[in-house]
């Protein structure tokens, strides 16, 4: 439905424009019967339309689209392309619309008779109404979109169209002016490889000299700009990255320093209570020692007391203890008494006598232990 696109895109090719015109109404490989300029013009409809099926700038515009219409995006987003170019023709063109759209009336009408049968059925609508020139208007637009609602076979809601355009008018403008310079420089390529030649350029060209000057100027200021941007966000982030870097060399430091404070700490916490051990060993050592001294004191002093633990400790080996004193004093008293009778006739004195005797009572004690 973008036929003034297409017709702008064929150059001044009378032929081409004639093809690209009525490509759509034409199915696959049925294009042998055409002479070979149309053909060309139907081949490059087709790749304009792959182009800008591909293009950044109309994916976005489709997409913003989507939501709401679904498959009737694209042509939607088609016929928003025409309105911009009609609405701003004299940026891109060196002739007016109103002469353009009369030219062009003018070779489908001289060419009527090989036309296909849509177009035929179409032409008498598309110059009655001027549609060429009448998507520039939001009434055009509207009633070309009312058309196809109607026409649609499935429900499209394609009425409301025009409400959306406006209301996103200047990011849908924004869009066809990043995307028509570069389909403009994309088909005078195709029709440089068509037509070669010096004096086939002023017929390639598309867009207006001028224009096309100033919108490379743009775009260099554009890209500049960009660049100036880029620049300055690298730069940014190198910054960022440097600080980044030094506030992990800080934290780094930072935890070295914990790290070795609470090494310090454990060491110094270590050695106190090793410390402690030893002053706890020393002191249970001392005390040991005066427990000791203390032991060997009492024993000193108070040995019958030991002597009755002793004889608590040791019970069984008690009994045979006092069989033996028993016997040794029984021995003592017998012998005593053989001292006194022998001392009678003997000179030696008392105190000998008692030394022999406790030599015999150690000897007694002895064997009958044993």
């Amino acid at each position: 439905m973008n036929f003034l696109a297409h017709l702008k895109l064929s150059g001044d090719h009378e032929k081409i424009m004639l093809g690209n015109f009525i490509a759509d109404h034409i199915r696959g490989n049925k294009i042998h019967h055409f002479p070979q300029e149309i053909i060309d013009g139907i081949m490059l409809h087709r790749k304009i339309d792959y182009y800008t099926d591909h293009h950044p700038a109309f994916i976005q515009t489709r997409t913003r689209l989507h939501k709401k219409y679904h498959k009737y995006a694209g042509v939607i987003a088609d016929i928003f392309y025409d309105h911009f170019l009609a609405r701003n023709w004299d940026e891109y063109a060196e002739i007016s619309l109103s002469h353009f759209t009369s030219y062009s009336y003018g070779i489908l009408l001289r060419n009527y008779t090989i036309l296909p049968r849509k177009t035929k059925q179409l032409l008498p609508f598309i110059i009655m109404q001027n549609w060429l020139a009448s998507y520039g208007k939001f009434d055009g637009l509207t009633r070309a979109f009312d058309m196809m609602a109607r026409r649609a076979k499935n429900k499209s809601n394609m009425e409301f169209a025009v409400d959306d355009l406006q209301a996103d008018y200047e990011l849908y403008k924004a869009d066809f002016e990043r995307f028509f310079p570069d389909i403009a420089a994309f088909c005078e390529n195709e029709l440089s490889i068509l037509f070669p030649g010096e004096e086939w350029e002023s017929k390639n060209r598309i867009i207006k000299t001028a224009k096309l000057d100033l919108i490379i100027k743009e775009r260099e200021l554009e890209k500049k700009k960009l660049d100036e941007a880029l620049l300055k966000k690298q730069a940014k982030e190198r910054a960022k990255r440097i600080k980044e870097k030094e506030k992990e060399k800080e934290k780094a430091l930072k935890l070295e320093e914990k790290k070795r404070a609470k090494e310090e700490k454990a060491a110094k916490k270590k050695a106190e209570e090793q410390a402690k051990k030893e002053r706890k060993t020393k002191t249970s050592k001392k005390k040991k020692k005066e427990d000791n001294k203390k032991v060997s004191s009492k024993k000193k002093t108070t040995p019958k007391v030991k002597k009755e633990k002793k004889k608590v400790v040791k019970t069984k080996t008690t009994s045979k203890r006092k069989q033996i004193k028993r016997a040794a004093s029984e021995a003592k008293e017998k012998t005593y008494s053989r001292i006194k009778s022998i001392n009678e006739y003997t000179d030696k004195s008392l105190e000998s006598w008692k030394e022999v005797s406790k030599k015999y009572i150690k000897r007694l004690r002895t064997a009958k232990y044993k």
